[in-house]
């Protein structure tokens, strides 16, 4: 059973730092691990849409088939056999390679917004920017990795909707109009329900490991997507969401109050953890280029 859901504080990216409506609302959104970043006014949901509703039909030879076929690329497309979920994971280089330019350049903006809110939060945090290259092995300035995944959720299947875990990187942005995210505080299940306007952003395990130390430090929610039944909705369940993440290689870090900066687990190992918890279908989920695998 579901608690009420959280009360997501507001937020909307000026320039290159993220201002929340509450003067309490960074310590608030670092406790909870998510909140809501109003969607700026010349973004496109439209063919992060589109591609969710198609990625998993075959293509017949239409005008849209660019965003169908999906199916046939095993790396890059995964169907959840124990969860309602489906979805496509790509890299930077297979979206070059597979998607059409207008659902490319969405995404990348999507990317974007992740960056600012990584860098705002690490200024927010009062960690010196000096040290942002070395800690985050990089992403902060661009040059971790930067995943897309788009969902379908199957209603016809009487299943979970998507498992409990932790996202691994730093941040992520997602998309998503319907309800059906939860998060694990207290003992109990609470949604966390899309307020329309707004992305849904939350903190995974790596920013939660690089700042533990620290007297601010940031939470990666235990999170899920509950059950749907095809009844609940005119359409299946989508969501699409950008992951600002840590290269595929080196190491995860730790920074201190005396600002020393210590490794924790090489990255690849970390990975490999985390499936081994979430996803027993597919141990390298996440863990190597799917471009490079092709």
């Amino acid at each position: 059973m579901t608690s009420p859901p959280i009360r997501l504080q507001r937020a909307e990216a000026r320039g290159d730092t993220i201002r929340f409506e509450r003067p309490d609302g960074a310590a608030r959104a670092l406790a909870d691990g998510f909140f809501a970043l109003a969607i700026p006014d010349h973004f496109d949901p439209g063919p992060g849409i589109n591609f969710c509703r198609k990625f998993h039909l075959p293509r017949h030879g239409r005008e849209d088939d660019a965003y169908r076929g999906f199916r046939s690329l095993p790396k890059i497309y995964f169907d959840r056999e124990d969860f309602q979920v489906e979805h496509v994971l790509t890299d930077t280089e297979s979206r070059r390679r597979y998607f059409p330019s207008q659902l490319t350049k969405m995404v990348d903006s999507m990317t974007d917004i992740g960056l600012t809110v990584l860098r705002s939060t690490l200024a927010d945090l009062n960690i010196p920017a000096t040290l942002w290259d070395r800690a985050t092995s990089g992403a902060a300035h661009g040059h971790g990795t930067h995943w897309f995944v788009a969902h379908h959720y199957r209603g016809r299947r009487d299943q979970p909707g998507c498992a409990p875990h932790k996202d691994t990187g730093f941040v992520t942005i997602l998309f998503a109009e319907t309800p059906g995210l939860e998060t694990f505080r207290d003992g109990t299940w609470h949604a966390v329900d899309p307020l329309p306007g707004h992305f849904i952003v939350n903190f995974g395990q790596s920013f939660e490991i690089l700042t533990r130390r620290l007297a601010r430090s940031t939470t990666a929610s235990l999170h899920r997507v509950r059950r749907f039944a095809s009844r609940e909705l005119a359409q299946d369940r989508i969501s699409f969401a950008a992951f600002i993440d840590p290269p595929l290689t080196g190491k995860l870090y730790r920074i201190h109050e005396d600002e020393t900066v210590s490794s924790e687990i090489s990255i690849e190992d970390f990975l490999r953890l985390n499936n081994e918890k979430t996803w027993n279908d597919h141990a390298d989920f996440g863990v190597s280029a799917p471009s490079r695998k092709n």
